[in-house]
């Protein structure tokens, strides 16, 4: 991994510890089949047995998003980089929002575009389990003016990740999003919320993510979606560094489509800027669905 732009062999360090810091943030690490332990191991090695699906994965060792896409506008862009990169890749993809309001995503949206040979919506009726490590980069906390409310930032905010159907807008439909609002939700740092804000506000924070957003450190973050067809409701857990941070009943607007025919969509890296004061720029090193259970992920009980 390439931390800052400096090299680093992650074997020199402690295992799982090449951007330890004291929330003790995990860079390039997976269960190890018949290992006592997680182990610093490129994702390609693990291959999933028979039964179990892939949906997509990817670490941009080629310098491209595939087979992921890009969803910008105000000015926002997506190009690799070398400033950052997960263990056995030689690029991550650097996302960029310049400032004011406007989005620079990697969009895996189901069942079209690179994914059409993947069904519409992997979440209904199993478990969907989607993983991303992304890197904030030096600054990002400036460009919604800290993580504390001030009479500067009282509209500002970022998201790094958002689930939806369809390039849907807010509140509209889909799962969650995890973001940075310090006016809007208290001076707690990141933290994760229902899509259907609306419906429910609450706020789920990552641990250790207030005052500092350890700009410069990797987050390991798994998201699990299930839609329950038959009962109308759905459920949600998202685990941050292994930590679990919501595990959610079943809530009938959580994972609703509210009538849209499109298919699930994910978005991650700058997924949002709004009323930014400064460029938002995001790191993402890795990202895989599978329809198995992830990084610390577990399957729904």
């Amino acid at each position: 991994m390439t931390l800052g732009r400096r090299s680093i062999h992650v074997a020199a360090l402690l295992p799982c510890a090449a951007v330890a810091l004291t929330l003790g943030l995990l860079a390039g690490c997976l269960p190890c089949d018949g290992g006592t332990g997680p182990q610093c191991v490129a994702p390609d090695e693990h291959k999933p047995p028979p039964g179990q699906v892939v949906y997509y994965r990817t670490n941009f060792n080629d310098g491209t998003t595939a087979p992921l896409d890009v969803y910008a506008y105000g000015g926002g862009t997506c190009v690799k980089s070398t400033d950052y990169r997960d263990l056995g890749s030689a690029y991550s993809i650097k996302c960029t929002v310049p400032g004011g309001t406007g989005a620079a995503a990697l969009q895996a949206w189901f069942g079209t575009r690179q994914l059409s040979s993947t069904p519409r919506d992997p979440a209904l009726d199993r478990d969907l389990f989607e993983e991303v490590r992304f890197v904030l980069a030096p600054g990002a906390a400036g460009a919604i003016g800290g993580t504390s409310c001030t009479s500067s930032n009282g509209a500002s905010q970022f998201k790094v990740h958002k689930s939806v159907y369809g390039q849907a807008g807010s509140a509209w439909n889909g799962w969650a999003m995890s973001v940075v609002g310090p006016c809007s939700d208290g001076n707690i740092g990141m933290f994760s919320e229902p899509e259907m804000w609306n419906l429910n506000g609450h706020a789920y924070p990552w641990p250790g993510t207030y005052p500092s957003l350890h700009e410069g450190a990797v987050y390991d973050v798994v998201y699990r979606y299930h839609r329950y067809t038959a009962q109308n409701c759905g459920t949600i857990a998202i685990w941050v560094n292994g930590t679990k941070v919501l595990d959610s009943p079943c809530w009938a607007y959580m994972g609703t489509t509210n009538g849209s025919t499109a298919g699930l969509l994910f978005w991650d890296g700058a997924a949002y800027l709004q009323n930014g004061l400064a460029p938002f720029v995001v790191y993402t090193l890795f990202a895989q669905a599978t329809n198995y259970p992830v990084g610390a992920a577990v399957v729904t009980p």
